[in-house]
């Protein structure tokens, strides 16, 4: 007889593998269905604090911390405005924002989030862009994130953008 208590895992990875599924058909068709505004053409976007979140200086600017405090960062990775709008266009074209957004999370974590547990780490692009190209599990919970069809440049273009953001700490788990 079969054991229920064995069958869990399987049924939660279909579940998940039906909902990353639906989520990228759903980019693509919404991809292919609506014209670019004009900010995410230009690549500019206006984050929760008003300001662009297109570009990250390699000036300091305001984080927070582990405890909620604002914090002065310095910014990992720096780059151009159009280089960013570049990286965007290629992460709308490859559906990361069927999973993702700038700030917020979706299925996976907000970039932001991302961007804040890679400050200072000199091996967050090459560690990120691993993630992107061959997939990764357990690094933001039990969701995985499943490799993508993008080529190692690309998942470098990728992996610096999202390193380009400017970092926001994640909620606390309660």
């Amino acid at each position: 007889m079969l054991d229920v208590k064995s069958l869990k895992p399987v049924v939660r990875f279909l579940l998940l593998a039906g909902v990353v599924t639906l989520a990228a058909a759903c980019a693509k068709k919404e991809e292919s269905t609506t014209a670019p505004s004009e900010s995410s053409a230009a690549g500019a976007g206006t984050t929760s604090d008003g300001s662009t979140g297109a570009t990250a200086s390699p000036s300091s600017f305001d984080g927070q911390n582990a405890g909620g405090h604002f914090v002065k960062v310095a910014a990992t990775n720096t780059m151009s405005p159009d280089q960013m709008a570049k990286a965007k266009s290629l992460a709308e074209s490859k559906g990361c924002f069927a999973c993702h957004q700038v700030e917020q999370k979706i299925v996976g974590p907000a970039f932001a989030w991302v961007a804040y547990k890679y400050k200072g780490n000199p091996k967050g692009v090459a560690t990120l862009s691993n993630a992107i190209e061959h997939g990764v599990t357990g690094v933001w919970g039990p969701m995985p994130m499943p490799a993508q069809n993008v080529t190692p440049a690309e998942a470098k273009e990728l992996a610096s953008w999202v390193l380009a953001q400017k970092p926001i700490a994640p909620p606390k788990a309660s």
